[in-house]
């Protein structure tokens, strides 16, 4: 199975990411740590986006075609990268499972943003953006407002967490989403938290 974890900075993907992981021995991807690998190597953040994707779906697609269950931590805002992780999945013949992130209360979120050590290529702070950019649309909050109306996700067996639910919550009904490779056999999706 290939999960793809989708949300804006600070909605916890990467919390849920390794608390999924943890739980059940599925490897994390996280394009963070590729993206800032490559920042640090000279690439510039404006440059890093295409092939931070391509690096992530290139190793998901060799863990997955060893057997292992990869959860991708990365936001989804282009249409791209949905179709290419279906187009990986399909081509393997495993589960594409999306979770999706969803903020309702920014100042949650960007309390978060202060809270956290972020890597090179992430955003700072809730005051402070990715070094060596600009907020792209003015401020802090609205241009998380804006990144999250860009996330794309599959018309149909997908999940929509709320990013400001605790932690816990969220990942049982992760698990229960993702099914009994994650869960168990009594692993299964309740029908108010599935969007279709």
């Amino acid at each position: 199975m290939l999960v793809q974890l989708s949300g804006v900075p600070g909605s916890g993907k990467t919390r849920l990411a390794r608390s999924i992981a943890e739980a059940t021995g599925f490897v994390v991807v996280d394009t963070d740590v590729l993206k800032s690998s490559i920042v640090g190597s000279g690439v510039p953040v404006a440059a890093a986006g295409p092939v931070t994707y391509d690096a992530a779906l290139a190793l998901a697609q060799d863990l997955l075609e060893q057997g292992r269950t990869v959860v991708l931590d990365s936001p989804c805002r282009y249409q791209q990268l949905l179709d290419s992780g279906r187009r990986k999945a399909g081509a393997l013949g495993v589960r594409y499972a999306f979770i999706e992130l969803w903020v309702r209360d920014w100042s949650v979120v960007l309390g978060r943003l202060d809270e956290r050590s972020p890597r090179v290529s992430q955003v700072a702070s809730a005051t402070t953006p990715v070094p060596g950019t600009d907020w792209e649309f003015g401020t802090p909050k609205a241009t998380l407002e804006a990144w999250q109306k860009q996330l794309v996700h599959p018309e149909h067996d997908w999940l929509r967490l709320d990013a400001e639910g605790a932690a816990e919550d969220n990942l049982r009904t992760a698990l229960r989403y993702l099914g009994p490779e994650a869960s168990g056999p009594d692993g299964g999706v309740e029908r108010a938290d599935l969007l279709r």
